[in-house]
């Protein structure tokens, strides 16, 4: 699945210049839209954006989301000190509940301080086989979480209006997930 990155496309044109019959140029927002993913040029159209904002999604990726009652963002703590995480999986364009996870970090002593190590180990066990955590605030220990995962803050309140902002923004969470420029990955704020 191709994808343009709204959030790094400038709409300069480039790509719909060259591959007029893959991609076009939505005006009124500014932006590059793929209009046939599989036209001959496409690949061609991607390696000549200057901001790289075309993408291939292969695959799937894995997001846990921080919440105490399943309908809104762990908002009154970091997202390490959330009761459960929704895992969704997003593939061909679709963000589809899987699972709920309970975090074991109320196992325990609650006397420990944010930014604690073994609680920053809780919370990443519990999440096996996630790509991006997701949650409105981050504490100390994104230091740790940000080299296992893509921490993603997002700043609604509601789940369903969560899911909006990661379909939203797929294409910034890719760039991030697929850093291997050799520095560390950054926690990324997404609107």
């Amino acid at each position: 699945m191709l994808l343009v990155d709204t959030n790094r496309c400038c709409g300069c044109g480039i790509c719909t210049t060259i591959c007029p019959q893959g991609l076009e140029l939505e005006v009124e927002n500014g932006y590059a839209q793929i209009i046939n993913e599989t036209a001959d040029c496409m690949d061609k159209a991607m390696r000549a954006c200057p901001q790289n904002a075309i993408a291939e999604i292969k695959g799937k990726l894995v997001f846990a989301i921080g919440t105490d009652d399943d309908k809104t963002i762990k908002a009154n703590d970091h997202v390490g000190m959330a009761n459960f995480f929704h895992i969704l999986e997003y593939s061909d364009g679709e963000l589809i509940f899987k699972e709920k996870r309970a975090n074991p970090k109320y196992n325990e002593d609650e006397t420990r301080t944010h930014g604690d190590p073994g609680k920053a180990k809780a919370t990443a066990s519990a999440l096996r086989g996630v790509d991006v955590l997701v949650g409105k605030r981050f504490g100390p220990n994104i230091i740790r979480l940000k080299n296992q995962f893509v921490c993603a803050i997002i700043r609604e309140k509601e789940i369903a209006g969560v899911m909006d902002i990661i379909k939203k923004n797929i294409g910034s969470i890719l760039v991030e997930k697929n850093n291997k420029d050799g520095r560390e990955r950054s926690g990324i704020v997404l609107k």
